[in-house]
């Protein structure tokens, strides 16, 4: 299936270490540019207008969840999901708690994903909103893993992914850190990855 990014929003801003080597942010940074959020209504009527089966990148690099975006633009972008049952669409956000706020009690279309990123122990409290929230797949991102997360309830996810930091600073996974992630998954009967996955596939989603 294809893969393209739907940059419906672009521009983001530092908010946990986990960020530190985001070259979409960093580029922008060393070069002086202004890369604060913006949401583009011109694109968002795109993936209507395809009738090839994509794989969307929800706003790679930046975050629909982050607070420039208004409630009414990602009611929006949810809005054109439902109508393009054709696609597959990935979320990925550190804004767990205002997700969970802005999507309380929405009805989640099927053909999308919500990947929460938990980098290390202090942020495994976006689990409990990613757990809570109405997504039909949903996905815990330990992207970059910069220790360890600890005894983690995974119940309800349906996939848990770790991968070294190959880009940007770099920086290496002890790993007992991943082994205790991977342990736990098993235990739990959840889908474990230390590589790329492709979700559409391996969810059997249709």
């Amino acid at each position: 299936m294809v893969r393209k990014n739907w940059e419906i929003v672009t521009g983001c801003e530092r908010l946990t270490p986990g960020c530190d080597s985001c070259p979409s942010y960093w580029e922008y940074k060393e070069k002086g540019l202004d890369y604060s959020p913006v949401f583009n209504g011109d694109l968002l009527l795109e993936p209507t207008g395809n009738n090839i089966p994509t794989q969307y990148l929800v706003a790679l690099g930046s975050d629909l969840f982050h607070e420039a975006v208004k409630p009414e633009e990602i009611k929006a972008v949810f809005d054109v999901i439902r109508e393009s049952p054709q696609h597959w669409f990935e979320i990925a956000t550190k804004r767990a708690e205002r997700m969970y706020c802005l999507m309380k009690g929405v009805e989640w279309p099927i053909n999308v994903s919500l990947s929460v990123s938990i980098e290390s122990f202090e942020y495994l409290w976006r689990l409990e909103y990613l757990k809570a929230c109405g997504a039909k797949t949903k996905v815990v991102s330990c992207v970059p893993l910069l220790g360890r997360i600890g005894k983690a309830d995974f119940s309800g996810v349906h996939l848990v992914g770790v991968q070294e930091e190959d880009w940007g600073l770099k920086r290496p996974i002890q790993d007992e850190w991943a082994d205790e992630i991977e342990t736990q998954c098993k235990e739990q009967g959840i889908m474990f990855s230390n590589d790329e996955i492709d979700l559409y596939e391996n969810q059997g989603v249709a």
